[in-house]
């Protein structure tokens, strides 16, 4: 249908524009003069199209409906790479499915490490049990114990990180919200040290460099004298090629450095990705799906090199990622991504984060 329309509208073109001796171009005026047709009906009779301007005519409609069904067979191309590469993860969603069901499992029973502010401040397991939550742990008049007050009146917080700590608001809004209802009386000076479109590369770059990004304007990290450092994954960043041991190391080194300024460090392991529809939006990349679905496999390898590193360095890790996952598949759940770039957090993400970087922290 596509291709007659095009015929007939190119058509048209050569009988309403052109003449046949030499295809030479009329001017408005004898295109649409009272004499015209007139003129048509002349040169049919006295002037046939030459077989080389047919030839020409047909060879550009041939291309034309070639270049057409290019276009629809790259489009059918695309789409069975996506369901290729679904279909080769299938046993590996399968296996992922049980893990997480198997981990739910075990944090309802008890929770022995650092994982989620996991421990009390003595060290011992702390049950995830209702029972505990932080409204049946306060005083009947809303405050929290002695026991669990800060240690400090002031504490200086930096967190560091590629765009998934540069949306968290330009001083970490969402934080701090969550910090001055849990801890009314203590003063909290907030750093955010993140940047779009960095991996670790570029975060180990600018690690001693003065921070100027969007309305932020920071001295280097170096010296803030930060109580506590929250390190981004920096995992939505994948190098080109992807290489999942250089990010390792590139983190690894990361955190090394923030374990210089002070002994409070963690490692932020934000909210999963969709596999399907991720980067899709008015803002976002759009790529085609196959790519889409191989670039998350990666940023997913990444936030589990995160996880990994965290007890390999004996780090306390904030797990974002494991409880944003969908129930039946490793993929991150939509309402936790702003739909305007299928990429960054939305603000129940960014309130789900907040929450868990909150609840993780343990103020000495």
């Amino acid at each position: 249908m596509l291709a007659s329309t095009r015929l007939f509208t190119y058509t048209q073109s050569v009988m309403y524009t052109y003449s046949y001796d030499g295809l030479q171009p009329q001017s408005k005026s004898q295109a649409q003069g009272p004499g015209f047709l007139g003129n048509i009906g002349q040169r049919f009779s006295s002037h046939t199209p030459s077989h080389e301007t047919v030839k020409r005519h047909v060879v550009f409609l041939m291309l034309q409906a070639v270049f057409i069904m290019s276009l629809a067979v790259f489009s059918m191309y695309a789409e069975l790479r996506a369901n290729v590469a679904e279909a080769d993860t299938k046993n590996l969603e399968i296996q992922q499915h049980l893990l997480v069901q198997s981990r739910k499992e075990n944090d309802r029973i008890s929770q022995n490490s650092a994982v989620l502010g996991a421990q009390n401040a003595d060290g011992t397991a702390r049950s995830t049990n209702s029972e505990t939550s932080d409204d049946i742990r306060k005083n009947t008049d809303g405050t929290l114990p002695e026991s669990a007050q800060p240690a400090q009146d002031e504490y200086v917080i930096a967190v560091y990180g590629d765009s998934m700590v540069d949306t968290m608001g330009e001083v970490l809004e969402y934080m701090d919200h969550d910090l001055k209802e849990k801890y009314p009386n203590t003063r909290f000076n907030l750093y955010n040290y993140g940047m779009g479109s960095n991996n670790t590369d570029d975060g180990l770059l600018r690690w001693e460099k003065p921070f100027h990004h969007m309305d932020r304007n920071y001295p280097p990290i170096t010296e803030i004298e930060p109580d506590i450092i929250i390190m981004g994954s920096f995992a939505y960043n994948v190098f080109t090629p992807h290489n999942r041991d250089k990010h390792w190391l590139g983190l690894t080194e990361l955190v090394q450095r923030s374990q210089r300024l002070t002994p409070n460090v963690y490692i932020l392991a934000e909210i999963a990705p969709m596999r399907r529809g991720f980067g899709f939006g008015p803002n976002g990349v759009n790529w085609e799906p196959a790519t889409a679905y191989a670039h998350t496999g990666n940023i997913i390898e990444q936030l589990k090199n995160a996880i990994g590193l965290s007890e390999t360095l004996q780090v306390p890790l904030i797990d974002a990622y494991t409880p944003s996952l969908e129930e039946d598949r490793e993929e991150g759940k939509r309402q936790y991504v702003n739909p305007s770039d299928g990429i960054h957090p939305s603000v129940a993400g960014h309130q789900f984060m907040a929450e868990i970087i909150i609840e993780a922290l343990q103020l000495k």
